[in-house]
């Protein structure tokens, strides 16, 4: 049972990223958030909108879907993966994986759930949205929409854009989750499962969940790129229906830079964000390595440290130095996808 409390507990360490996330940008969210300033000044109106803005909504929502489908299809495919090697993994004992397999689907449905319940229960009635994450998130959009008078284009959703934007924030969030639970799962039962120092085999069990961690980090950090990359394209779907500059006389250039830099900055925080959830997926789990390795160090000769180090593939100094170099790049890959594809779209 401890063992069991110990590993949820480490799991529920992916989560703290996101609650700082929404936390913190409501804090530092100060002045004209929604960008209402921006909807009620004497430019905004239909000569904002690039011509046919009902059939230029239509494309960009069928661009975003597109990226939507292909990260629905990789998060499956390595949400598969982390499972089967959880269940290959798994110990013959009586409780077996099962129950934890459960105890992972069930938290990754209950933070989609809440998730959920914040977005699709907004009071957005008035000029205040009275739920943090689909302030930040969500709300800008929505009062864009409703504002250029595309409300009528959302049939399908009870002509609301509010359940569009949420739906099309939730799901691809929902299998994001669902990959970050599974990874940091399987990392952490592996960690907690392993021969304690000292005991036979114990290097070898070490060595296995440090290899792992490398393999895990660098898959879960291609979900959590798509997933940047996901965000950045809900984030311009206002931006892509707006007359870029040059394309009609100012000052409906500045509503354009308006929404285009509210764009960039969340597509970047929200990068940063995927970083620091794949920091914490690992974190306690490697706080558990790490404190191994201080055994190592201590107790053990050169000739046993340095033969661990040879089958960690850390042998020489260039070894080491490129191991670092890739860690830090699969770490920081969330981070930068943003702006490379920013800086792509310019050239």
């Amino acid at each position: 049972m401890r063992d069991w409390a110990t590993w949820t507990l480490c799991v529920l360490a992916a989560a703290l990223p996101l609650a700082a996330f929404v936390l913190v940008l409501s804090v530092f969210s100060a002045g004209d958030q929604h960008l209402q300033n921006v909807i009620a000044s004497k430019s905004f109106g239909d000569s904002i909108l690039l011509p046919f803005p009902s059939s230029r909504l239509s494309i960009v929502s069928l661009e975003y879907g597109g990226w939507v489908f292909a990260h629905i299809v990789l998060c499956i495919a390595v949400a598969s993966y982390f499972g089967t090697l959880f269940f290959a993994h798994a110990s013959p004992a009586a409780n077996g994986p099962t129950p934890r397999a459960a105890t992972l689907l069930l938290y990754a449905a209950s933070l989609i759930g809440t998730l959920a319940a914040l977005t699709l229960s907004a009071d957005r009635g008035g000029e205040v949205v009275l739920a943090p994450f689909a302030d930040l998130i969500i709300a800008p959009f929505y009062y864009f929409l409703r504002a250029a008078g595309l409300s009528g284009q959302f049939s399908g959703f009870g002509q609301d854009p509010w359940i569009f934007l949420s739906v099309a924030v939730l799901i691809p969030t929902a299998f994001g989750i669902l990959c970050v639970v599974a990874a940091s799962g399987l990392f952490h039962h592996d960690v907690l499962n392993r021969r304690a120092a000292g005991e036979a085999g114990w290097e070898e069990d070490f060595a296995k969940c440090l290899l792992a961690l490398k393999t895990y980090t660098g898959i879960l950090s291609l979900i959590l790129v798509s997933s940047t990359l996901t965000a950045r394209a809900f984030f311009h779907l206002v931006p892509s229906l707006i007359a870029p500059p040059g394309a009609k006389p100012a000052p409906t250039d500045a509503i354009y830079i308006a929404y285009k830099d509210f764009a960039a900055v969340l597509s970047t925080a929200t990068g940063v964000l995927f970083t620091m959830t794949l920091l914490a997926s690992f974190a306690p789990g490697l706080i558990l390595l790490l404190r191994d390795a201080g055994g190592i160090v201590k107790d053990h000769s050169h000739a046993d440290r340095q033969a661990l180090m040879e089958r960690l593939g850390l042998s020489d100094l260039r070894s080491k130095l490129g191991s670092l170099l890739r860690i830090g790049l699969t770490v920081a890959s969330p981070a930068l996808a943003s702006p490379i594809a920013e800086v792509f779209q310019t050239l």
